[in-house]
C-alpha cells in the first residue's frame, strides 16, 4: 500500500499541476492536512478500540463488544457534526488572501469529508482489532486505484473542484466498504441510542487522554507546516513545500519500516527478561542509524534540487537552508525510533513518553510563534530539529538511562555528544553559508564512525544479528 501510493504520487503530482495552478494545489494540501487536525478531536477513542475491542473478541464478551462500539459510535457521530462547522471556520479564516473561484465550496466538500473521515476511522480501528485488516487492505487497493483513475480522467475537464469531489466520492466509498466489513465481522452489532453506556465511554475517554496528548504533538510535530506557511506566507509556498520534503518523507517512511519491524523482537527479548540483548540492540541500531541514515539523508539533500527540477519544476525548490535542516529533522527523528521501540515494548513510563511528545510539540510551536515574523521558511525545519533533539535525543536518553539501570545494566554515553557535535553542521550551512563543507565532510566522517564502530565490535553485532534471528 505505501508503495503504491508513492509511485502514484510520484506520477500524479506532475499530472495535475499541468490542470490547477500551484495557489490551488496549495489550497488542496493545506485541506487535506487539516483532515488529520481533526482526528484528533476523536479524543484517543479509536486508538483505545483498537486495545479494548481485541481484548473483548478474546475474552468473547460480544455484548461489551456491543456496547462499547455503540458507545463510541454515538461519539463518533456527534463529534462529525461539530467537525463540519469547525473545519470551514478553521480553514476559511486560517489562510491569507486567496484569489481562487469557488474556494469555499472547495473548503465545504473537504469539511465533509472530515466527518465522514472521522467515523471510517472508528471502523478502521475495530477492523484491525478483528485481526482482519490484511482483508481489508486488498480492497483498500481497488479503491485507491479507481482514485487514481478518477484524477486521470476527470481533473482535465473539473481541475481543483473535480479533485476535491473525487476526495469526498473516495471517503464516502471506504467509509461504506468499512461499515459492511463491521457488518460481516459482527453480524449482531447495530448502532442504538439504548447502548450508549456513560461508564464505558468515561473509560474509553481515560485512556484515551494519552493517546489525545500523542496525536496533537504528532499534528504540531507534522501538520501544522502547512497552516503556518498558508497563513504567513502563501498558498504557492505550501505547494512548494509539499514537494520539496516528498524525498525526505519518503526516506523516513522507509527507515520506518525497517526500524519498526524489531519491535517484536524486543516485546520478546523483554518478556524473556534478556535486557543485555536490549542494551546490545539500542546500542548497534542507535550506531548503523547515525551512520548510515546520515550518509543517506546527505544523498537525499543534495539530489533534492535536482529531483524537483525533473519532477515538477526547479520553482518548487525551497532553498538549500531548508533543505538542510529538513534532513536533519529526518535523521533525528529516526535515532529516536529504537528508544521507542524500547519504552514501547517494556511498557516502561509510557505516560511520560506522551508527555514528551507533546512537549515536544509545544515547545516547537513556541519557537515558531517567536521567529515566524522573520518570514524565512526554514524556520520550520529548525523549530523541528531543536524540538526534537531537547525532547527526544536527550529525554529519551535520560529516560533509557533509568530503564537499564534498573535493569543493572549502563547505558552508552556517547550518542548524547555525537549527536550534539553533529549538529554543528547545519548552524554552519546556516549562518556561515558552509554548505560545501557539509556535502564534503559528512560522508567520509559518518562512513569513518560507521567502519570504525563496526570493526571493533563486530562480535556484538553478530550476536545481537544471531539473538534476532533466535527470536
Amino acid at each position: 500500500m505505501f508503495l503504491l501510493n508513492n509511485i502514484a504520487a510520484l506520477f500524479l503530482t506532475p499530472y495535475m499541476l499541468q490542470f490547477i495552478s500551484k495557489e490551488e494545489y496549495g489550497l488542496y494540501i493545506l485541506c487535506v492536512d487539516f483532515l488529520a487536525w481533526m482526528g484528533f478531536l476523536d479524543l484517543g477513542i479509536n486508538k483505545v478500540i483498537e486495545t479494548k475491542a481485541a481484548h473483548l473478541m478474546v475474552k468473547e464478551d460480544f455484548e461489551g463488544l456491543n456496547k462499547t462500539l455503540n458507545s463510541a459510535l454515538t461519539v463518533q457521530i456527534l463529534v462529525s457534526i461539530i467537525i463540519i462547522p469547525l473545519y470551514f471556520l478553521l480553514v476559511y479564516f486560517g489562510i491569507g488572501t486567496i484569489r481562487i473561484e469557488q474556494f469555499e465550496l472547495v473548503i465545504a466538500f473537504f469539511a465533509l469529508s472530515a466527518a465522514v473521515t472521522n467515523i471510517k476511522n472508528l471502523f478502521s480501528s475495530t477492523i484491525v482489532a478483528s485481526r482482519k485488516i490484511h482483508l481489508d487492505n486488498r480492497i483498500q487497493v481497488y479503491i485507491n486505484l479507481l482514485q487514481y483513475i478518477l484524477i486521470l480522467v476527470l481533473v482535465p475537464f473539473t481541475n481543483l473542484f473535480g479533485l476535491t469531489a473525487i476526495n469526498l466520492v473516495i471517503v464516502i466509498l471506504i467509509l461504506l466498504r468499512s461499515g459492511w466489513r463491521i457488518q460481516k465481522l459482527f453480524p449482531d452489532f447495530r448502532w442504538n441510542l439504548r447502548n450508549f453506556d456513560v461508564t464505558t465511554i468515561r473509560g474509553i475517554f481515560k485512556d484515551g487522554l494519552f493517546f489525545s496528548l500523542s496525536s496533537l504533538a504528532t499534528l504540531f510535530l507534522m501538520k501544522i507546516d502547512s497552516f503556518v506557511i498558508g497563513k504567513e506566507f502563501n498558498l504557492e509556498t505550501v505547494a512548494a513545500y509539499y514537494v520539496s520534503i516528498k524525498l525526505f518523507m519518503l526516506t523516513l517512511k522507509i527507515g520506518e519500516m525497517i526500524i519498526n519491524n524489531f519491535r517484536p523482537h524486543v516485546s520478546r527479548m523483554y518478556v524473556t527478561g534478556d535486557y543485555e540483548s536490549i542494551r546490545l540492540f539500542y546500542e548497534k541500531m542507535m550506531v548503523t542509524i547515525f551512520c548510515i541514515g546520515s550518509i543517506a539523508l546527505f544523498v537525499v539533500s543534495n539530489i533534492n534540487e535536482y529531483f524537483l527540477e525533473i519532477w515538477v519544476g526547479k520553482s518548487f525548490f525551497l532553498n538549500t537552508n531548508f533543505n538542510v535542516f529538513f534532513g536533519y529533522f529526518i535523521l533525528f527523528s529516526l535515532l529516536t525510533l529504537p528508544a521507542r521501540i524500547i519504552i514501547v515494548s517494556s511498557l516502561y513510563k509510557i505516560h511520560q513518553l506522551s508527555i514528551l511528545r507533546f512537549s515536544e510539540g509545544a515547545f516547537r510551536i513556541l519557537i515558531i510563534l517567536l521567529f515566524i515574523h522573520l518570514k524565512q521558511i526554514e524556520i520550520l525545519p529548525i523549530t523541528s530539529v531543536l524540538a526534537l533533539y531537547i525532547f527526544g535525543i536527550i529525554a529519551f536518553h535520560i529516560l533509557l538511562r533509568g530503564y537499564f539501570k534498573k535493569h543493572g545494566l549502563e547505558n552508552f554515553k556517547g550518542f548524547v555528544i555525537q549527536i550534539t557535535a553533529l549538529m554543528i553542521f547545519p548552524f554552519l550551512v546556516y549562518f556561515f553559508k558552509l554548505s560545501e563543507l557539509w556535502s564534503l565532510l559528512l560522508i567520509p566522517v559518518m562512513g569513518t564512525i560507521f567502519w570504525r564502530h563496526f570493526k571493533r565490535y563486530k562480535a556484538e553485532f553478530l550476536t545481537l544479528a544471531n539473538v534476532l534471528l533466535k527470536k
